[in-house]
């Protein structure tokens, strides 16, 4: 796993119900390359979105070891975590996320404040991105004012604008038409194979998952061997 940009290895979580605890993950390791584009498909409840949480430092395990680029989150410190994260990864959820009073370029520019950036933005990159997302004529329209496709590709350019090593997507197509998320898929196979975007994407979908590169299934907290 040395060279994963992503690495797991015994990964537990477990949620407390009352007396009780619900294993969500049950001793996963998994390791992704830079460049992979890896879609991960089970049922409601298998434990998929659990995986994209911890491996996105949102949700802390309950023992075993995480790896980003090399670094090992249970030797961070809370802040260390959260810049590591906002610097390397992306994440794309089911839920666009979108605030309703901002315009479309608003919400993308406030991923960049958010991250902390004291670098000038790259606006040549900016445009490139805007342009492989198709959304030069709908920077100015608040989300009320996008169709869902359009809402998460600025959800998706939102992710990238940072230019995350990592992009974590749960159920991206999941608040979409069968156009829409053909077209959303369209762009993640693209940015995999022109930009060399490493993808992780969680789906109930087989046919989303079809798109990527390399298809692991999850049932009960378990990562199934192929």
């Amino acid at each position: 796993m040395a060279d994963a940009i992503v690495a797991l290895e015994g990964v537990h979580k477990e949620f407390q119900v009352g007396s009780g605890k619900i294993p969500a993950l049950d001793g996963v390791s998994l390791s992704i390359a830079a460049g992979e584009f890896v879609a991960v498909v089970g049922a409601s409840g298998s434990g998929k979105s659990t995986l994209l949480h911890v491996i996105g430092g949102l949700t802390q395990p309950s023992r075993g070891a995480i790896r980003i680029e090399g670094q090992e989150y249970g030797r961070l410190s809370d802040g260390q975590r959260t810049a590591l994260r906002r610097s390397q990864i992306g994440f794309v959820f089911q839920k666009f996320n979108l605030l309703p009073t901002l315009t479309a370029r608003d919400n993308i520019e406030l991923a960049r404040a958010l991250a902390g950036h004291d670098q000038p933005a790259d606006r040549a990159y900016e445009r490139e991105l805007i342009q492989r997302l198709q959304l030069e004529n709908r920077l100015d329209h608040r989300p009320g004012e996008l169709s869902g496709g359009e809402q998460q590709r600025v959800a998706i350019a939102r992710a990238l604008i940072n230019r995350p090593r990592i992009v974590l997507a749960d159920e991206p197509t999941g608040n979409l038409d069968s156009r829409n998320s053909e077209a959303v898929l369209d762009i993640f196979a693209r940015l995999n194979r022109d930009l060399g975007q490493t993808i992780l994407m969680i789906t109930h979908n087989p046919e989303a998952a079809a798109r990527a590169g390399r298809i692991l299934h999850m049932r009960d907290g378990k990562l199934l061997v192929n």
